[in-house]
């Protein structure tokens, strides 16, 4: 279910949708961080349902006093004043064996709430590269036909991004579940990204994903950010007083200060 705050409306139709996946490192889900805290987007709303593991914790990105306490649950959706950009941030893993039933409620939302376009941000696992994945771009994209039609050029050949490289069936439930003659989508470890993009195929979707590993992912998801910054312009670009680019400045949220064994906010038990 997803539950509208009071105030705000749900006119999206001109609205890119920017949603994370649960993947390996993180990935998706930290550069969606980033985006929130540097655009200051608003709370719009949130998403309730039985596939996500409820959890709780304090404001993650604005510092608070001491003695004050914002609740923030597992999945909340953000956007901006003009409601051009609509960003979900999902925090808390799926229950086993409910990705499917999540996968379809979440593409019918999609569908219901008629975005411009949905850009799907995930991470693969880097040791199941092939041979031409190893060096070079770690940058991967899928289109759906739709988006290919609009963007092509600009993601390939202005861009310079990678293709997701097709390969075969790999495991017995692709064979039993699609053509053994048809290449696949091979995204190990990218959570439902794929499952979105199938269900959701018909719209303009862009699955953005990075090669990584577990670890710390910070290095990952300010790539992912810049890649995406490069196309949607989220951060005005900076430049020297040579005229080179520089990185985009993108603002830290508050929460990653408590990361990697640094105690945590107490102030969720006042």
């Amino acid at each position: 279910m997803f539950k509208l705050i009071n105030g705000y409306s749900q006119n999206w139709e001109n609205a890119s949708l920017i949603i994370p996946c649960v993947s390996v490192g993180n990935v998706g889900q930290l550069a969606v961080d980033l985006i929130i805290s540097t655009l200051d987007l608003q709370k719009v709303g949130y998403i309730y349902h039985s596939a996500i593991l409820p959890i709780v914790g304090n404001d993650p990105y604005h510092k608070l006093p001491s003695n004050q306490c914002s609740l923030t649950t597992g999945c909340e959706v953000f956007s901006n004043k003009s409601s051009t950009i609509v960003v979900v941030q999902q925090r808390a893993p799926i229950v086993k064996g409910k990705k499917e039933i999540y996968s379809t409620w979440l593409s019918d939302w999609i569908k219901e709430s008629k975005f411009k376009q949905v850009i799907i941000l995930t991470s693969s696992f880097s040791h199941e590269r092939i041979d031409q994945q190893i060096y070079g771009p770690q940058l991967r994209i899928v289109m759906s036909s739709s988006m290919e039609e609009q963007n092509s050029e600009m993601f390939l050949q202005k861009l310079k991004w990678l293709a997701l490289e097709k390969r075969s069936c790999v495991s017995p439930y692709e064979m039993e579940n699609s053509d053994s003659n048809k290449d696949m989508i091979y995204l190990p470890g990218s959570g439902i990204a794929k499952h979105i993009f199938n269900k959701c195929k018909e719209l303009p979707v862009l699955i953005m994903s990075l090669f990584c590993a577990e670890g710390d992912n910070i290095p990952e998801a300010v790539s992912l950010s810049n890649h995406l910054n490069t196309w949607l312009q989220l951060v005005e670009p900076q430049a020297d007083k040579s005229g080179s680019p520089l990185p985009c400045a993108w603002k830290i949220p508050e929460s990653w200060k408590l990361i990697y064994g640094s105690g945590f906010d107490q102030t969720l038990f006042h």
